[in-house]
């Protein structure tokens, strides 16, 4: 079992932190409807920014120990919220109720593609984790 840690503090700007983790520092923003000055990633962004890349690293790997050929690979993630519930709003639920993933690879087959897609949905952490909280509908480029 491996364990990750990251520590989160706010920046001397209201609706900023910093995030540490391994020795790195990323800056996140609150979002526009908490009052963020939205100038960098907020943390949906780089949730998404993470199910699109653990996809990509882990189609990466799967092509190279299926020796199948990929030249590229394109990941977009999206989701859909209320921005209410962000703000507060009594009743409305503030969480992703849907994810979409968009995959467009340059070199496999269509059945090829289908099984670095399915490495993608066994292997993937971040996928794994979000599957289970809410529907992910895959569309092939």
């Amino acid at each position: 079992m491996a364990t990750i840690t990251v520590a989160s503090h706010l920046s001397n700007q209201p609706g900023r932190a910093i995030v540490s983790g391994r020795g790195h520092h990323v800056i996140i923003d609150s979002p526009p409807p908490l009052g963020g000055p939205n100038e960098e990633f907020n943390p949906l962004d780089y949730l998404l920014a993470a199910l699109a890349t653990c996809g990509t690293f882990v189609i990466e790997t799967a092509a190279r120990e299926l020796d199948i050929p990929l030249r590229s690979v394109r990941l977009d993630a999206a989701g859909d919220f209320d921005p209410r519930g962000v703000k507060g709003e009594a009743g409305i639920d503030p969480r992703l109720t849907e994810f979409r993933v968009r995959v467009a690879l340059d070199g496999p087959d269509a059945d090829q593609t289908a099984a670095l897609i399915e490495q993608f949905k066994q292997r993937c952490p971040v996928y794994t984790t979000l599957s289970r909280a809410a529907p992910v509908f895959f569309e092939i480029a």
